[in-house]
């Protein structure tokens, strides 16, 4: 077995941008660019599988816990091979480690390290099954890496018997891609820019507010909303996700750097949702309004009028807001200077891989 041989799993989508050759953001790839400069790294991806069986077990567990459990996806038979000659396994999330639980046993016999990313995972139900649960998947896992820090502290509340395995490393940008592009928009055709596909968006507060401001334009990025239901002449809607190949991350920067500031609106959960709108949008100059919720993810070095807005999602609050940014300069000013800087500083994908590289006690 080779020392240091590190394997990355994701869903699909990873594979196909290395081998485009084109020009993209590494955000999404959880310091797998920064590791591979000093040790020998693996990326693969999953499969989908048709067996009717895992779909209703993964029913019933989803039923029981509310964890999004996914257990119809598989690998390859040669990505499996990489697995179990591994000295350490990344999951990019957990919905991953639960397709592929079935191999916790074989990789805990040959000592290989399970790693795995955390988003939402305290997003379950608050149930005796879930507990279990977690229970049940704490002691066959090595780290569990949360991106969020107010979802790692409340792991460390609920199960402090395992809180060993707990650690945070908030999520990077990549600052050599997510950089200011001069922008030839003048300020009057400026426009308000929401993108997301994520569950946690809320999307009834976006419309509301795009119809709430009929003197403002707004570009909306999603999949998530159907067209019938988005009829404003104030608004566009452009179909797209972090997959698709009609959007790249190239037009994304652009749409970033020319719009007047991005909007976040979110359900509360505790499950961390928006981090990387919010800090590519942020390296853009870009300033960010996001939701107050639990789940926000760094409530130390993000502070309310000073690099960022966060407000409750009420209506009224965003158009005064947002109202704000457009009347007063120096704030708007200020908000973006700050933003870039603590992102710049605190959220790149250079310094997730050092915490990284530290979490897993690697030597090089």
């Amino acid at each position: 077995m080779i020392q240091n041989n590190i394997t990355y799993i994701f869903g699909g989508g990873r594979n196909e941008k290395i081998k485009s050759n084109s020009n993209f953001a590494h955000d999404m790839f959880y310091g797998y660019f920064e590791l591979n400069k000093f040790f020998k790294v693996n990326l693969i991806e999953t499969v989908r599988t048709t067996g009717a069986f895992y779909k209703f077990i993964s029913k019933v567990l989803n039923k029981l816990t509310g964890l999004g459990i996914h257990l119809e996806y598989s690998l390859k038979e040669e990505d499996k091979k990489i697995l179990l000659n591994s000295t350490e396994i990344l999951f990019g999330n957990q919905q991953i480690l639960f397709s592929l639980f079935k191999y916790c046993k074989q990789l805990n016999k040959k000592n290989i390290n399970i790693n795995v990313f955390a988003m939402g995972l305290m997003s379950g139900k608050e149930n005796i099954f879930t507990k279990l649960f977690l229970i049940y998947l704490f002691k066959r896992i090595q780290r569990i890496i949360f991106i969020s820090e107010t979802e790692y502290l409340d792991a460390k509340n609920k199960f402090k018997s395992y809180e060993d395995i707990f650690f945070y490393n908030p999520f990077g940008v990549d600052k050599n891609f997510w950089s200011e592009i001069k922008s030839d928009v003048s300020d009057k055709n400026k426009f308000i820019l929401f993108i997301g596909n994520d569950l946690n968006r809320d999307y009834e507060f976006l419309l509301n507010l795009i119809m709430s401001m009929p003197n403002q334009y707004f570009k909306v990025i999603s999949s998530r909303i159907d067209k019938k239901d988005f009829n404003f002449s104030n608004a566009e809607l452009i179909n797209g996700d972090w997959h698709s190949k009609s959007i790249t991350d190239s037009m994304i920067r652009d749409f970033y750097s020319s719009a007047f500031c991005t909007i976040i609106p979110l359900k509360n959960s505790i499950q961390p949702s928006g981090q990387s709108v919010c800090l590519q949008s942020m390296l853009c100059n870009t300033p960010v309004l996001i939701s107050k919720t639990d789940g926000f993810w760094d409530k130390e070095f993000l502070i309310d009028e000073e690099n960022i807005l966060l407000r409750n999602n009420e209506i009224d609050l965003w158009i005064e807001s947002i109202q704000q940014l457009i009347d007063d300069k120096n704030l708007y000013s200020k908000i973006s200077e700050n933003a870039r800087k603590v992102t710049y500083e605190k959220y790149t994908t250079d310094e997730f891989s050092k915490k990284l590289i530290k979490i897993l006690d690697l030597n090089y």
